[in-house]
This record gives C-alpha cells, structure tokens and sequence, in this order.
C-alpha cells in the first residue's frame, strides 16, 4: 500500500509540468559564425517591423525597437556589409536599406511524451540522465528586403524557421527567460543569408 501510494504522489508530482504558449523577442545575442556571404555596400537599417497578431501596440513598439538594435549589432558583428551607417546618416548612391519585416515569433512548450513513463518507471533516473522532459515547437517567420536610396527592391528574402528541439533537465532551455532566442537568430541569419547572396547579382 506504501509502495503504491509513493507511486502515486511521484505521478502526480511529474504531472505538474504544464505547457504553453509564448511570442520570441530575443534577444539574439552575438553571431555564432562570421557572414557567409558579404557586401562591399554600406548598409542602414530601418526599424523592426513587427506584423506578429495578437500583441499590443505598446509591447509591439517595445520589441521592434529592441530588435532593431539587437539585428543591426548582429549584422555588424557578423560582417554581411562593408560598414553599417545610423539615422540621420544619408544613404550614398550605392548605399542600401535593410528592412525587416517579422510575420511569426509563436514558440510552445509541450511536456515530452516519454516524460511521464520514463521519469515513473524509472523513478526519476530518467530526469537525473536528462531525458527530454518538454518540448519546444516554434513557427518563427520574416522577411527582408533590401532597397537602394529611391525605394527600389534589390533583393527579398522569406524565411520561416519551424523546428521541434527537446529540453532535459540540465539543458539551457530549461529555465532560460529568453525561450526562442538561438531559434530568432537563426531565422535573422537564414534572411540575411539569403538577401544579401541576391544583392551581389546586381
């Protein structure tokens, strides 16, 4: 009866994992590379636009005002232009305008569905080796387009990142408050990538 009730109290702690649903703001930290591909332009940025449905206008304007500097450091780390100039710097003739437009940033965190059997038949060495306790889906989703100082398109990307990653116990995900953010970057890096390789076939 002793047995069983441990057994018990075991089941209903683990079931106390949860999910949900979250937006990914970053942020997106340093380059994990140098850019596969550079300009010889000189590149600015204009803001962040953040077409994500379903967040007020305030915290809309907040995100795209921290992204707008999180991806111009990124991009200026990473190396993708020969310079990166701010507002109010004027373009010069063969100068180019970043805009970036983000569509998606929806992650969610599910528990795995080997958590709840591995953890209790194994009581809990499952979680101690670090099984995979929860899942983190993601459909993060954006473009870029590049245009000369006229307005004209030189080159546009769409990007969607849309992966499922495993999280244990003793992996960074686990307890991290920037949930998404490698995931963000990757999706800046694909778009970038992807915009900059069209622009040098002008």
């Amino acid at each position: 009866m002793k047995r069983i009730a441990h057994v018990l109290l075991l089941g209903a702690l683990l079931s106390l994992t949860g999910c949900f649903s979250f937006n990914t703001y970053g942020p997106i930290g340093e380059p994990d590379r140098a850019a596969v591909v550079t300009s010889p332009r000189v590149a600015q940025m204009a803001d962040v636009v953040v077409s994500v449905p379903k967040i007020n206008d305030e915290l809309r304007k907040n995100v795209s005002r921290q992204l707008t500097e999180q991806i111009n450091h990124y991009i200026e780390s990473a190396g993708y232009f020969k310079d990166v100039s701010v507002f109010p710097a004027r373009l010069g003739d063969q100068d180019v305008m970043l805009k970036f437009n983000l569509t998606s940033l929806h992650g969610k965190r599910s528990t795995h569905p080997a958590y709840f059997p591995g953890a209790l038949l194994t009581l809990t060495i499952y979680i101690w080796v670090n099984g995979p306790i929860y899942v983190d889906t993601y459909d993060l989703a954006g473009e870029l387009t590049i245009e000369d100082r006229t307005g004209k398109t030189l080159a546009k990307a769409m990007e969607r990142v849309d992966e499922p990653h495993n999280v244990g116990l003793y992996d960074a995900d686990y307890a991290a408050p920037g949930l998404g953010s490698r995931q963000l970057r990757d999706l800046i890096a694909k778009l970038t990538d992807a915009a900059v390789t069209q622009l040098n076939t002008r």
